[in-house]
Parts: C-alpha cells; structure tokens; sequence
C-alpha cells in the first residue's frame, strides 16, 4: 500500500550510505537525514536543518534503509558534524528548557491561567523558544508571554494541543507495555468510540481501556473494520460449531 499521496506500491530494503537516522534528545523515533554522500558513524553529534532551525541531534543508525522515494523527498538535511561550541549550546538550550517550564508553570499559576504547560522547547540558539500547553477553554496568555520573552531574551510563540498531542510530545510507555503508538509511528488521530471496545467484547473499564493522555486507547480502532464485519457472521459466544457429515 503506497503511503499519503505516493504512487509507490512496493518496497525495497536497499540501504543508501548517503542516509543516516538521527536522534534529537529524548525522541523515541528517530529522524532520516541525507548526508550530501558523506559517511557519519553511529555516535557522531551533528546539525541537522529543520523547520525551526539548525537543530542538534546524534547519529543512531548508518546507514539507515530507505523504504520508498518519498522518503527521500522529505528526508531532512544533516548540515554538519557539531562541534563543541555546538555541544555547549546544546547544554545551555536543555538547561534554558528545563529553568523556562519551571517559570511558566509558577507564572501561569501567579496570572491564575487555566492552563497546563506540559514543554518548553528552545531553538539551539537560544533566541526562539515554544511553550506547549492545554486548556479548556481559550486563555489570555499574552502577559506570560511577555514574562517568559523577558525572562529568558527569546522570542516565544504559545502552541495550544489537545490531550492526546500531548501525549504524543512528551512520550511514555502504554498499558501494553510498548512505547506510545502516537509518539512512534501514529501520525493521525481517528475517532474513538466505546463501541468499539463493544464490539471487541472489552472491559469498560476506563483505567483498561484509556491511555496515558486519559482518552479511548488509539488501539481500539486498529482492528474494528474486521470486528465490524466479521462477527454478525460469527457464530454466538458458547455455541459449538456445526461440523459439516455429523
């Protein structure tokens, strides 16, 4: 099956030395780069370009496998081996990071915002910095913006999300036991309804049937199509099956 607006249908598992996959802090899946035909090493800290910004990550895999051709159209661009500089404004970004949640959070509270701010992420050179946050209704947030500009000398943009967004930034381990689907490979968010767990004959229970972001599990949806279609033709729970010659 080709995948979002590719006309690729079958796949190949040919492994290009001008690819590498990069990991950028505690991310669980890891980023396909191109390398302009340069071999990096696993290990090796590098810059990759990205939307926001010259970004810093480390070399997990190389080479990485490239599956189809669009993912070389939107493989992004490794710019260069770090250098310590590069290293020492990683540092300061984490630290700036993890001292700016620590204020929004006490200023939100301060300004009586109905609001939870879950991340702060900082551009590696310290002069853009995005607060993620919920609520439940809209929010006046420009006075924390501006404590939070003046605080840290970064321009900040407020990113609102909804719940399960959330969970997909920041990440965890379901009640399966696997990394979250939505912060690996789960790109969209279907609907979620309880009859799904219905129909699959689950515990309504909400704390075993709803995820880390307290919403339906994502997971009811994957197999309710053949629920859908297949048990009206199943025969009734307890019955024996008629064996055709008896």
């Amino acid at each position: 099956m080709g995948c979002g607006g590719c006309s690729f249908k079958g796949q190949s598992t040919a492994v290009e030395d001008t690819y590498v996959g990069v990991r950028f802090g505690e991310e669980t899946n890891l980023t396909l780069c191109g390398t302009r035909g340069r071999l990096y090493g696993k290990g090796i800290p590098v810059i990759v370009a990205l939307e926001h910004g010259p970004t810093y990550g480390v070399v997990e895999r190389s080479p990485m496998a490239v599956f189809k051709p669009c993912q070389k159209a939107s493989a992004k661009q490794l710019l260069r081996p770090a250098t310590g500089e590069d290293q020492e404004a990683y540092e300061r970004q984490l630290q700036s990071q993890t001292r700016a949640l620590a204020f929004s959070r006490e200023r939100a509270r301060a300004l009586g915002l109905q609001m939870k701010v879950f991340k702060v992420s900082f551009a590696l050179s310290g002069r853009h910095a995005q607060v993620y946050f919920t609520a439940d209704k809209r929010v006046d947030f420009r006075q924390l913006v501006r404590d939070v500009s003046k605080r840290f000398g970064a321009r900040v943009r407020m990113v609102q999300v909804g719940a399960r967004d959330e969970a997909k930034l920041l990440g965890g381990v379901g009640v399966c036991g696997r990394t979250l689907c939505c912060s690996t490979w789960l790109d969209d968010f279907r609907p979620i309804s309880i009859q799904m767990a219905k129909r699959q004959n689950l515990s309504l229970n909400p704390s075993k049937i709803s995820g880390q972001c307290g919403r339906l599990l994502c997971c009811l949806a994957y197999e309710d199509d053949n629920y859908k279609k297949r048990r009206p033709k199943a025969p009734a729970s307890g019955s024996l099956p008629v064996i055709e010659g008896e």
